[in-house]
């Protein structure tokens, strides 16, 4: 059966992504469809990037393009923009090709895939897209800013008029559980930090979800168990 798979913002945390296609497996009748923001924050954009570019191999994919990736790819034409990529998250990108590696040290497949993100996406009943959308235009009328750096926030944004259902990221969910209103659903569940990395077959509605450390969840395992267990491996480190 043809699968239609979305993926939060992986942020560089390359353990998490493996886990979740581990248990996903995906085949060549699957479309796995990255929600941006792979880059940033954690700590292995290179793996990840890599991982990627393997899983084109595997099935369809398709790639949208967060703020973290308009970032990067200004610094590139942009020198001045540069300093604020890095304080927002580019800092660990470039070390993640080489301690204090600069922009040049990319190589020049990773920027290509970069390059080619996608605005958006959109199949027969979903569209998707990294941050937000204005419900009352079509996809491709929308307003960029609006599709990679709005947040969502109350009043929260009506159905899409197609009728489709929506799939984003960009907007943390600290309480790391999928945000869903049935029309709008957020999967960017914060698994730079405490939470997950999600993944949802968005025509079964299965879930798949691992933490940094490439842990799969499952039923029980809550994110204050995390939060004491880092807790815990930071006090021992500093008292040894």
């Amino acid at each position: 059966m043809n699968r239609l798979i979305a993926i939060g913002d992986i942020h560089g945390c390359a353990h998490a992504l493996d886990t979740v296609l581990d248990a996903i497996q995906p085949t060549s009748d699957d479309t796995i469809v990255i929600l941006g923001d792979f880059i940033d924050a954690g700590r292995d954009t290179n793996s990840v990037i890599d991982r990627c570019l393997q899983l084109q191999h595997e099935c369809e994919l398709v790639t949208i393009r967060g703020n973290h990736e308009e970032m990067m790819l200004n610094a590139l034409n942009d020198t001045g923009l540069k300093h604020q990529w890095d304080e927002l998250g580019g800092y660990y990108t470039l070390n993640s090709y080489g301690f204090l590696s600069d922009i040049d040290g990319i190589p020049e497949p990773h920027i290509d895939f970069i390059q080619q993100t996608l605005d958006h996406y959109e199949s027969e009943t979903h569209i998707f897209t990294h941050a937000c959308y204005r419900p009352e235009l079509p996809m491709v009328d929308q307003p960029e800013h609006v599709l990679r750096w709005e947040m969502l926030e109350p009043p929260y944004p009506q159905p899409h008029f197609s009728g489709k259902t929506v799939l984003v990221g960009h907007t943390e969910q600290k309480s790391c559980e999928v945000l869903d209103f049935g029309h709008l659903i957020c999967l960017d569940t914060y698994c730079r930090e405490f939470g997950w990395l999600s993944a949802m077959d968005v025509l079964s509605g299965t879930l798949w979800q691992a933490n940094r450390w490439g842990a799969l969840r499952n039923g029980n395992e809550s994110v204050e168990n995390q939060r004491v267990a880092v807790s815990y491996l930071k006090n021992s480190a500093i008292s040894s």
